[in-house]
């Protein structure tokens, strides 16, 4: 028999399956029972459990290879002689910081074999201002405004084509201090599984009282969707721009997939958290010298949720029903639909009960508390699940002459 006979009476075999596990629940098992049966026997379908599965194993980036819709203008002809064994290259996207970017590429200098500025269509040409800094320094210009995401993605192409093996991103506000480049790279080294460090600026409770008070209101709230989004349930600060990444990790993720403007650190966590790598967080303190932040607080309010949910589906789907089916995959799958279809009994009972001037039945009344509570348990053990199963996150400190060490955990008497 012919594998294009064979097909349709596989896909027949899976659909008897897949309707004899939901027949608790009858239109969710027929929707499953039709979505598989279209997916197993035509292209379309076909195409797209393929590209769910290709959701855990992204192709890697060639190096110095980008899509088009990220090459970057070219560089001037007088910074092309750049040293091609450079071990650490730091990206600093760049967009009305003329005041500052001077400062910022010098300290960077002091830390670093090469420094990259992307200047992201800056009215002012901020990026003219170090074009000639000295055979280290690259300038790369945008013709049209990408956001930091789209610089930073640009830098980061750049370092893995001239052979850096750790990528630091920087910004040029001067808000982050330089002196803790060779503690993250330190951390990178001494801990191989770690492809990541982000800074921490919420290890000393004492730094909150320099951070403005909306700022620090709306990360909190922020953090809490990113560590569902991500499946990092023990990070602190997750909004953290400073960063440092291993160049065999970055080169993992599709750079051209991850989103552009301030999106993009978090969306570059949540792919990790994907693929479930470990990473790390170095204590440092805030600083916040009174400039003007560009990023808008209704557009995060309006943009960054569904971006945030859209991730998490993702997550629960590739870390839950692709890659792998335990414990947690099967509470989810029985709990949140029950726990939905008991909001919205509830809800319908409790409506045509206030339209009619009649108390609904006792019997229906517990069914739909029944149902409430069994859904809600499962749901919670299936979260309790993925808290449990959360990927690593190294908590590091830095010392004095000796590089990081890992923080101890806090002991109560």
């Amino acid at each position: 028999m012919s594998s294009e006979s064979r097909r349709p009476a596989a896909a027949i075999a899976v659909c008897v399956a897949a309707g004899l596990i939901f027949y608790v629940f009858p239109l969710l098992g027929a929707l499953a029972v039709l979505a598989l049966l279209i997916a197993s026997v035509t292209p379309p379908g076909t195409r797209f459990l393929a590209r769910v599965a290709e959701l855990g194993r992204r192709p890697v980036v060639p190096n110095g290879v980008a899509r088009r819709e990220m090459a970057p203008v070219p560089a001037e002809p007088e910074t092309a002689d750049i040293p091609c064994d450079c071990r650490v290259a730091v990206v600093i996207p760049a967009y009305r910081a003329r005041a500052t970017i001077a400062g910022v590429v010098e300290s960077a200098l002091r830390v670093a074999d090469l420094v990259i500025v992307v200047d992201d269509a800056c009215p002012d040409r901020c990026g003219d201002l170090v074009r000639g800094a000295g055979p280290r320094v690259r300038v790369l210009r945008h013709e049209v405004n990408r956001g930091v995401g789209g610089a930073t993605k640009t830098g980061i192409v750049e370092a893995l084509r001239l052979g850096a093996r750790y990528v630091v991103k920087l910004d040029a506000d001067d808000q982050m201090d330089t002196a803790f480049v060779p503690e993250m790279i330190a951390a990178l080294e001494r801990f191989p599984e770690v492809d990541l460090v982000k800074g921490n600026r919420f290890a000393d409770p004492s730094t909150l009282r320099t951070m403005p008070a909306a700022r620090l209101i709306g990360n909190a709230g922020l953090t809490l969707m990113i560590k569902f989004s991500s499946g990092y349930w023990t990070i602190v600060d997750p909004t953290n721009g400073f960063l440092a990444l291993r160049a065999d990790a970055v080169r993992e993720p599709d750079l051209a997939g991850l989103a552009e403007r301030y999106f993009f650190e978090i969306d570059l966590l949540c792919m990790l958290g994907l693929r479930r790598r470990t990473i790390a967080e170095l204590e440092m303190p805030a600083i916040y010298a009174g400039e003007h932040s560009s990023l808008s607080i209704p557009n995060v309010l309006f943009t960054f949720p569904p971006r945030l949910a859209a991730r998490f589906l993702r997550r629960l789907l590739v870390n839950y029903l692709v890659v792998e089916i335990n414990l947690g995959s099967l509470c989810g799958i029985v709990g949140i639909p029950l726990l939905l279809f008991a909001v919205l009994f509830g809800a319908h009972e409790w409506a045509v009960s206030l339209q009619s001037g009649i108390e609904r039945p006792t019997g229906t009344i517990v069914l739909a508390l029944l149902l409430f509570m069994t859904g809600f348990q499962l749901s919670l053990q299936a979260l309790m699940y993925d808290v449990q199963s959360t990927p690593r996150t190294l908590k590091l400190r830095p010392s004095r002459g000796h590089g990081v060490r890992e923080a101890e955990p806090v002991r109560t008497s």
